[in-house]
Parts: structure tokens; C-alpha cells; sequence
């Protein structure tokens, strides 16, 4: 361990996500997967968050705090770890609906790039979702994005 690693390794999540980072963390690694975020794709993830009961009682700086951290993740290591300190803590009811909202971040745009189809694919097998449900959740986000 080095100087700044011992300085700042509180800086990174030590130990486990709470559920509320763990389902952010998968949309925010949604938004993150063609390699930028979009400002309107940060707009558009805190819009999923705020209307979702579990995320309720955030107010503005708890929804930056817990960003940063996971977007400090994501700078520091990537998505793909990212993703799994995610799956990590989350709760088997939310796994299915982090699958489907990572499902509608990708496709809000209309267009799905390959990296994007590798992330999808990426979170069904991690959150382990079958191949039956996640095509029935991938079929409802295309239609609810067609128009």
C-alpha cells in the first residue's frame, strides 16, 4: 500500500454499497458504458432516481455524495468493477429492476452500440437474470422508447 493509498483509501467504498449505491451504481454504469457521460445522461439518471420510493428521502447533496463516489469508482477502475462492487449489495427484489432501468438508460437514445450491448449483457449474467426475462424487459424498454 502506498502513501496516498493509505492516506485516501477511505476515499474509494470500503466494504459493501449500500442498496442505494448499488442500484445507482448500475445506472450510473449504464450511462458510463460507451466511455463518457452525457451531462443529459446524469439529468435523466437523477430523474429515475428521484421518482423511485427508495431514493425518496435524498436530497441534493446525498444524490452528489453518492455520484461522486461511484464516479470516482468508475474513473479509478472502471465500469466493469464498478459493476460488480454493485452486485455485491444488491438486494434480490432490485435486481430485476436495475436490469430494466440500465435497459431503458441505454436505449433512451434510440441507438445501442456494441459496448452498450456487451455492458447489457454484462449486468443480465452478474445480477443473473435469465435470458427468457431479460429479452421480455429488453422487449418493453424498446417499445417504450420507440416513440
Amino acid at each position: 500500500m502506498g502513501l496516498f493509498d493509505s492516506l485516501f483509501g477511505g476515499m474509494e467504498a470500503s466494504g459493501k454499497f449500500s442498496e442505494h449505491e448499488a442500484f445507482a451504481g448500475v445506472l450510473l454504469g449504464a450511462s458510463a458504458c460507451d466511455g463518457h457521460i452525457a451531462e443529459d445522461e446524469v439529468d435523466n439518471l437523477i430523474t429515475t432516481l428521484v421518482r423511485m420510493k427508495m431514493f425518496r428521502r435524498f436530497d441534493g447533496k446525498q444524490f452528489g455524495q453518492m455520484l461522486n463516489k461511484l464516479v470516482g469508482i468508475i474513473k479509478k477502475k472502471g465500469v466493469e468493477h464498478l459493476i460488480d462492487k454493485c452486485v455485491e449489495s444488491m438486494p434480490d427484489n432490485l435486481r430485476e429492476t436495475a436490469f430494466a432501468n440500465a435497459c431503458d438508460i441505454v436505449l433512451a437514445d434510440g441507438v445501442v452500440e456494441q459496448d452498450e450491448k456487451e455492458f447489457i449483457e454484462l449486468v443480465r449474467n452478474r445480477l443473473r437474470i435469465s435470458k427468457e426475462q431479460a429479452l421480455e424487459i429488453v422487449q418493453v424498454m424498446v417499445s417504450k422508447n420507440r416513440g
